[in-house]
């Protein structure tokens, strides 16, 4: 044999060797990775429910039979489901630094349950689809996958029911994850209303915790946008449409503190009675924020997420979690309503509010209830036009001016107006002290 045949064939068997050592990291490192998940799972779920795993490794590829058995469910849910047991196969190959991942329910009583119901018979119900890959080097991992459900119509003599399809993408690099989700239209129909639900999506990212995925208990930082595009439902009696609803979600951490927003908007939102018309209220707005102190609030979570259902052991647990929540209580809470806004008519109704909690423990005002005033401070108000309020039905001008007169409402210009103050436990309402 010549020499560069001998180097050739050298090369083929090192690249070769350093294949198969990949590959058999892999299925190491993917074996690892189910068992610490289905650990993390099983943590999670004791007192609520079993998790049986069999598994069944191999070089190339491994198996698992996963069995999920709540303690408890509905009776009728489980004489539907024929049983509590709801199980799943597990299929993994392994690659060169990677493995791909097909999780599908099992054949069961279940199963068949489903395709009844399903659209497409012939697919599953649904499928988890994950890619892992394991950098021997950063010790990180990254996953990537996808979940997809069909689509189920339920039909009884009430009417039917309709769950759409859903495809929802995510991927995780170490700490930063990003997920999408798409959902197919849904809907129920019945002799007395129908309610359809259309274009819902979803998008959302963010930073981990925790270095490990399935040791990670929350977000450190996080923006999320849901949507759906419209909801109606229709009777003899009355119609409500909503349209471009949305709830978007920012968090983030500054000097130990986790700053929380939340915004809650539409369109517009309309009631109507059969058979007739009404204006819409134009573009509803709730946006809220709160103030905590992120290691506190995350020890808290940690507890809560380990409670067990046991009634004795959840006694026993909570002497402790009240412990970690005065932990959370003491650093002080901020919570204010940035905006709370609607039109109508061409009119604009708009108020805010700015709570500040100063450090207390949760633990006394759980025994003394009415002491929380004492460490409130809140400054609200909110405003309506006149002509906003005269554009009304159901407007009734004797009754405003009786809550002007009472002091409940002022007049103020063109608009209606209510300030609301608490501070050291006393509360004025439009500047005039409200007994308590």
């Amino acid at each position: 044999m010549n020499k560069k045949a001998v180097i050739g064939c050298v090369s083929v068997l090192g690249l070769s060797a350093i294949y198969l050592a990949g590959v058999y990291y892999s299925g190491q490192e993917a074996n690892k990775f189910i068992q610490q998940a289905v650990e993390q799972a099983q943590v999670q779920s004791s007192g609520k429910a079993f998790i049986h795993v069999e598994a069944k490794p191999g070089f190339y590829s491994s198996s698992y039979q996963l069995v999920y058995t709540p303690t408890e469910l509905p009776e009728s849910a489980e004489e539907w489901m024929g049983g509590r047991d709801i199980p799943f196969n597990l299929e993994v190959k392994h690659g060169f630094w990677g493995a791909d991942s097909t999780l599908v329910l099992a054949e069961g009583s279940l199963l068949t349950k489903l395709k009844t119901l399903q659209t497409n018979a012939a697919s599953a119900p649904f499928v988890l689809e994950t890619q892992q890959r394991f950098n021997p080097f950063s010790k990180q991992l990254a996953v990537s996958g996808e979940f997809e459900t069909d689509q189920f119509v339920v039909q009884s003599e009430e009417g039917a029911a309709t769950v759409g399809a859903m495809q929802m993408d995510f991927d995780q690099q170490g700490r930063d994850f990003t997920l999408d989700l798409v959902m197919q239209d849904s809907g129920i129909d019945t002799q007395d209303y129908k309610l359809s639900v259309k274009g819902i999506t979803g998008t959302e990212s963010g930073r981990l915790d925790h270095d490990d995925p399935l040791q990670a208990v929350m977000a450190e930082t996080l923006e999320a946008l849901f949507n759906i595009e419209q909801i109606l439902v229709e009777s003899e009696v009355y119609n409500v449409e909503a349209k471009g609803l949305r709830l978007g979600v920012q968090q983030s951490l500054n000097d130990g503190r986790m700053l929380t927003s939340i915004g809650y908007a539409a369109d517009s939102f309309q009631v109507v009675e059969a058979g007739k018309t009404a204006p819409a209220f134009i573009d509803p707005n709730l946006k809220l924020s709160f103030d905590l102190d992120f290691a506190a609030t995350r020890e808290l979570a940690i507890m809560l997420q380990g409670m067990q259902s046991d009634p004795d052991t959840m006694h026993q647990q909570m002497e402790g979690i009240l412990v970690v929540a005065d932990s959370v209580t003491e650093k002080g809470i901020g919570a204010d309503i940035n905006d709370l806004s609607v039109g109508w008519e061409g009119h604009k109704a708009q108020g805010s509010a700015e709570l500040d909690i100063a450090p207390f423990q949760a633990s006394e005002i759980m025994m003394q209830p009415d002491k929380i005033r004492q460490y409130l401070t809140l400054d609200a108000q909110f405003a309506v036009p006149v002509a906003m309020l005269e554009a009304m039905p159901d407007y009734n001008p004797e009754q405003i001016n009786a809550f002007v007169q009472m002091g409940f409402v002022q007049k103020q210009g063109n608009n209606y107006k209510v300030e609301l103050q608490l501070k050291k436990g006393e509360v004025t309402l439009n500047g005039q002290t409200v007994p308590m």
